[in-house]
């Protein structure tokens, strides 16, 4: 038929296809990062993350649906950065990490958009997808996989993605290759160097942000685990220095090295201000269990960052569970040496009220307030008339206050 479309052409037109799906709005940016590329004979598919190769005859010979699968089963790869942020995981064993990873894409896939909505994709028949591996991180899989292949006898050697179903019911098998970058390959199969995976961090989180606000007007909802990627991603040591910044600095002075949000707006370059003396930060931090002492030494650490910014005339540190259970007070030069002073008190239950009333008796009227928590308070947050705006760090993802600013910190790094 001289009216055919080439592969190249298929793959385009599914590819467009894809990104116009409400529910797929959000990484369209990432099918726009890297290049991709047909070689006629190739297997199936593969990615180095960044890149991506198609099989021209396999892709040929696939249904519209499985060919939608088969573009974003490699981009959901590059959008989780699993070669890079599970390396450890393919040098250790290429082959289940392989298949961990193809579960985790897999298993997304299909609860969006194949078989257990409305089949818009198709998960290829041979490709690996258990059910009861939802729910798991991708390490966990691995780990559920490696104690399989060794038959849980901590020495013996299965057959490799054991007990791993395929979509067709059947024994899976490797759908892609993604493992052994080859230098002397084409684009999709040669390593990346460190500056290209830090610019394909960038990528990422500059596409999926966006994505999720172009997925919001066109009326889409974000997958769980694109929302879990843009949790991560934030910087919260950032963000708690811009709020410290944003509410402690005065406005004495100006600097053309952050540019004025209000006059930006208005397409007019101007100076920000800021000042060199704030006034006074307030600190409280939940000792009732739920802030570890790692989590506390590295607030602590960006406390004091933000501190060397302001340059605060005093910082106060409270510590608190069912009660205040300690109040530091630092001023002048004692304020940077906070990391080496503080000493945390506490260990009850957790009324994070009990700090607003203390600060309300010791007449503590600070620029702003950063309370670290787990979010698991007994008091409704202490009510809604705290002397100073107040950014919440709380430690449990999802949980939002219901006044002030919300930050999710991770308890662990």
């Amino acid at each position: 038929m001289t009216n055919a479309l080439t592969v190249q052409q298929i793959i385009t037109q599914q590819r467009v296809t894809v990104m116009r799906d409400p529910r797929f709005a959000a990484i369209a940016g990432i099918l726009m990062i890297g290049n991709w590329e047909v070689i006629d004979n190739f297997p199936t598919a593969a990615t180095n993350g960044s890149s991506v190769i198609y099989g021209g005859k396999f892709m040929e010979g696939l249904d519209n649906a499985t060919r939608r699968f088969v573009i974003l089963h490699e981009y959901y790869h590059i959008m989780f950065m699993h070669l890079t942020h599970l390396k450890d995981l393919f040098e250790e064993d290429a082959h289940l990490a392989n298949i961990a990873t193809d579960l985790t894409v897999n298993i997304s896939l299909d609860k969006t958009a194949g078989s257990k909505a409305d089949g818009f994709i198709k998960v290829w028949e041979h490709a690996a997808l258990d059910y009861k591996y939802d729910n798991m991180s991708t390490r966990e899989i691995y780990r559920k996989l490696k104690q399989q292949q060794q038959g849980g006898k901590g020495g013996g050697q299965g057959k490799p993605g054991q007990g791993v179903l395929s979509a067709g019911g059947g024994q899976a098998s490797q759908f892609d290759e993604h493992q052994k970058p080859d230098a002397s390959g084409p684009a999709s199969q040669q390593p990346l160097t460190p500056e290209q995976i830090e610019e394909l961090q960038q990528q990422v989180d500059t596409a999926l942000r966006q994505g999720a606000q172009m997925a919001g007007r066109m009326g889409g909802s974000l997958d769980r685990s694109i929302t879990d990627l843009l949790e991560v991603v934030v910087n919260w040591e950032e963000e708690l220095q811009d709020f410290v910044r944003t509410h402690a600095a005065g406005d004495d002075l100006s600097t053309w090295r952050k540019p004025s949000r209000r006059w930006m707006a208005r397409d007019i370059y101007q100076p920000s201000r800021y000042s060199e003396a704030a006034k006074r930060i307030t600190i409280g931090c939940d000792t009732s269990g739920s802030i570890g002492g790692e989590q506390l030494r590295r607030a602590m650490t960006e406390i004091k960052g933000a501190c060397d910014t302001v340059h605060p005339e005093m910082v106060d540190i409270i510590y608190w569970d069912d009660q205040v259970a300690g109040h530091e007070k630092y001023e002048g030069d004692s304020i940077s040496f906070i990391t080496e002073t503080t000493k945390p008190k506490g260990g009850g239950s957790t009324r994070v009220g009990a700090m607003r009333k203390y600060m309300e008796r010791e007449d503590i009227k600070p620029d702003c307030i950063i309370i670290f928590t787990d979010g698991y308070v007994e008091q409704d947050w202490g009510g809604n008339k705290w002397p100073a705006p107040v950014l919440w760090c709380v430690s449990t993802k999802g949980l939002i206050a219901p006044f002030g600013k919300t930050l999710y910190v991770p308890a662990h790094k």
